[in-house]
């Protein structure tokens, strides 16, 4: 699920205002949401840039032959890309979400 379909899942909205993230309503925020939100602030201002309704992660965990070898951080990005940049390094690598 992607970080802005879990806020709207949660019955918030969510866009960018400047170089700030405006989430609303609000008065309606807890404070799991404020930390969900908080967690994931590049990834819901990755995806409201976009506007593409694809979920963009900063860290990805990088598998080898079904263990876990590292995690990948970078700026977000999508599944495609993130696959795309670790098998650049090894071929026979998959990644997941963290």
């Amino acid at each position: 699920m992607a970080a802005v379909d879990y806020l709207t899942a949660h019955g918030f909205s969510a866009r960018v205002s400047g170089k700030r993230l405006v989430v609303s309503p609000a008065s309606r925020l807890t404070d799991d949401a404020r930390k969900y939100i908080k967690t994931h602030r590049l990834e819901l201002l990755a995806e409201l840039a976009a506007n593409d309704g694809q979920e963009r992660r900063s860290n990805w965990r990088i598998i080898r032959n079904g263990k876990p070898l590292c995690v990948m951080i970078s700026e977000p990005m999508t599944y495609p890309e993130a696959l795309a940049a670790a098998r650049w390094r090894w071929s026979d690598v998959e990644v997941a979400r963290d």
